[in-house]
């Protein structure tokens, strides 16, 4: 079920869509992200992601069909691993994704749970 959709404008800002998947836990959040994240649209993004995880306390985020992010996009994800800490925040990303060697170079994987599949991340948060 697609939540949210932030599509392209006049003003310049760039689209994304947030899909959530359902799961029998109510205090984790399984979301799908697809587009781009930058600064045109980071602070709908962020805004997005807190309204959708409201009173839960694990998030994981498939960045898989992301195909660009900038800081501002990266900023948003290191606000949420200092807020919820890398055992209970997971990122979906396979090594070939558009955005991999980004978030590599930005040590992303420091601080966040990072796996291919959001079976392998589930199970990693988990363990």
């Amino acid at each position: 079920m697609a939540l949210a959709t932030i599509p392209a404008n006049e003003h310049g800002m760039t689209s994304f869509e947030l899909t959530t998947h359902p799961t029998e836990d109510g205090d984790l959040a399984v979301l799908d992200v697809v587009g781009e994240l930058d600064l045109t649209n980071a602070f709908d993004f962020e805004e997005q992601l807190d309204d959708l995880t409201a009173g839960r306390s694990k998030l994981v985020l498939d960045l898989n069909r992301v195909y660009f992010i900038d800081s501002a996009g990266l900023h948003v994800l290191f606000r949420l691993a200092r807020r919820l800490g890398r055992s209970r925040f997971g990122i979906v990303l396979e090594p070939s994704a558009s955005i991999a060697r980004t978030l590599a170079v930005a040590s992303v994987p420091d601080v966040a749970t990072l796996r291919g599949s959001v079976e392998d991340t589930l199970a990693a948060l988990e363990a």
